[in-house]
């Protein structure tokens, strides 16, 4: 029992974790690409595979809870929009934080660090980022919605399995 469990949450979190790879391995990939000429070096491979794996386990946990359902019987739109605006949200106050802490890091005190974060901190490229993440988290929680509707399985025997 134990195991087939372990085996069902290692299957889920995997199959998030290659799809949120793929998402942000794109993201990242044209971030790349779009700084190309301005020399700005920006590593992908692990910041991928770190968010993905986050945002994996991260999703995985939250579908559990029972507020992340609350739109079941509305029209699924609905629930891909919540879910969708709950996991930006999560990821916006996540980055600040983040960033939060780095400018911490480097001023030693909280004061500065806050300064340093409004001066330092490119809004532009962050909103971006997170326009980005949000369309992927989109795209997800509309091939969930699409994979509950056909039926547990269909869709992805639709994209992986050749038409009979």
């Amino acid at each position: 029992m134990i195991m087939e469990s372990l085996k069902k949450e290692l299957k889920k979190v995997g199959s998030l974790s290659l799809f949120f790879f793929i998402g942000y391995g794109y993201i990242l990939i044209l971030m790349k690409l779009f700084l190309k000429e301005f020399s700005v070096d920006v590593s992908i491979f692990t910041k991928v595979v770190v968010y993905a794996l986050i945002s994996a386990k991260s999703v995985a946990i939250m579908d559990m809870t029972p507020w992340m359902n609350r739109f079941e019987e509305s029209p699924r739109y609905l629930q891909v929009l919540y879910k969708t605006s709950i996991y930006t949200f999560a990821v916006f106050v996540l980055s600040l934080i983040e960033n939060l802490f780095h400018a911490y890091h480097e001023a030693k005190a909280l004061a500065p660090a806050l300064t340093l974060f409004l001066e330092t901190r490119n809004f532009n490229r962050f909103l971006g980022t997170l326009l980005c993440v949000s369309t992927v988290f989109l795209i997800h929680n509309i091939f969930q919605e699409l994979d509950q509707y056909l039926g547990k399985g269909n869709l992805s025997k639709f994209f992986f399995k050749p038409p009979q």
